[in-house]
């Protein structure tokens, strides 16, 4: 049976596990879905459209679900936020709709926000990111898998955070940042790999190896961005082991380069005046 607090508001309409735990004063709307073994705080708010999986938990004072902050938001009906399982939200955190329609704000599964992070309207965050307290996302950012977001870090609208990738406290992300590398400052600027991380995760030297030599290629060779690209897939590709671990992991390296619409964010070195650097 699930356990509601009295002074919680759960709308009749609302699919709620029988498992559930919330907490006084929270809210939950009639278009809210929540699963099996997630636990809600105090003061906790799911507005609209929202469906959260399993084993969740929600501390207090965050708001889920509500409108995104765009002057020309128009999708209330449609717009919808959708978190996966095994998830912990701390304090004050904020989930928005998304503004365009057919999108979806979503979060996956093993994820940690600390408190008063932000996730904006159309979002992706992938699975085991980490966001720690403060921390922004703007419209419409992509986060891959095992990113690390350290405190007070904004993250421009439509910028892609790379798996493995780890960004400084403080820092302003206005150019995508390469799978598994670590940026830092304002703007954001690679200084080398997230290689604490890359150990951490398990990866094989040869996996680590093959990263390293991507790192050196896109970032230590001094070619432009469609040059590097092509000495990845020309020559550094060929030279892996068919199916093996490091194939797939350039592989999936090159194929977000190849995919940037905002450009990867500069290496420390490079000698680029700050305004070329901080695209709006």
């Amino acid at each position: 049976m699930s356990r509601i607090h009295p002074t919680a508001i759960v709308d009749p309409q609302a699919q709620v596990a029988d498992d559930v735990e919330i907490g006084p004063f929270s809210i939950i709307g009639p278009r809210v879905k929540i699963g099996s073994g997630t636990k809600i705080g105090a003061h906790v708010i799911f507005r609209n459209w929202v469906e959260v999986g399993k084993n969740n938990v929600f501390h207090d004072m965050s708001v889920i679900g509500d409108t995104a902050q765009d002057v020309n938001f128009h999708n209330l009906e449609q717009g919808k936020v959708v978190i996966g399982d095994h998830n912990i939200f701390r304090e004050h955190i904020t989930i928005h709709l998304p503004k365009v329609q057919g999108n979806e704000t979503r979060i996956g599964n093993y994820c940690y926000l600390m408190a008063t992070t932000h996730v904006a309207h159309d979002c992706h965050v992938g699975n085991h990111v980490i966001m720690v307290n403060q921390t922004g996302l703007a419209g419409h950012v992509i986060v891959d898998d095992h990113a690390f977001l350290s405190g007070h870090v904004m993250v421009h609208q439509f910028v892609r955070v790379g798996s493995y990738a780890i960004i400084g406290g403080g820092t302003k992300a206005t150019r995508d940042v390469p799978p598994f590398t670590m940026v830092n400052g304002n703007p954001a600027v690679a200084y080398g790999l997230n290689v604490v991380g890359l150990k951490r995760s398990q990866m094989t030297p040869a996996e680590r190896s093959a990263i390293k030599q991507a790192f050196q290629i896109l970032y230590l060779k001094g070619l432009p961005l469609p040059k590097a690209i092509a000495q990845l897939e020309n020559e550094l590709l060929p030279s892996l082991p068919a199916a093996s671990p490091e194939l797939l992991r350039i592989e999936y390296f090159v194929k977000f380069l190849k995919n940037s619409q905002r450009g990867m964010v500069f290496h420390h070195s490079a000698k680029i005046g700050t305004g070329e650097m901080d695209i709006a």
